[in-house]
């Protein structure tokens, strides 16, 4: 059972095959149960660089969430973003094991 409410859903889509062209076709689209907030936050990116994101997700546990994934969401209005994670970050308990990701996008 998660820690808090997880009543928005998004969807992971992992990248595919190569297309021959220097893209990648879309592969396995997974749903989860997410909570989303929809703010403005500076986060540094997996390069070390500053990034501004709009989408705060919060993931139960340890998802196959990974930087290479488009993430969706739409929310109530009908508004999507899909775009790729610029920070993943992972809440670990005092066992160590996982307790929530965040998912910045």
């Amino acid at each position: 059972m998660p820690y808090i409410p997880l009543k928005q859903n998004v969807t992971v889509t992992k990248p595919g095959a190569d297309d021959g062209w220097g893209g990648t076709t879309p592969g396995a689209i997974i749903p989860y149960k997410a909570r989303v907030t929809e703010e403005t936050n500076v986060v540094t990116n997996q390069y070390g660089e500053e990034a501004t994101t709009s989408l705060r997700i919060i993931l139960d546990k340890l998802p196959d969430v990974s930087y290479d994934d488009v993430i969706a969401y739409t929310n109530e209005l009908g508004v999507t973003v899909a775009r790729k994670p610029e920070s993943i970050e992972v809440k670990r308990g005092l066992n160590g094991k996982p307790l929530m990701t965040e998912v910045f996008v």
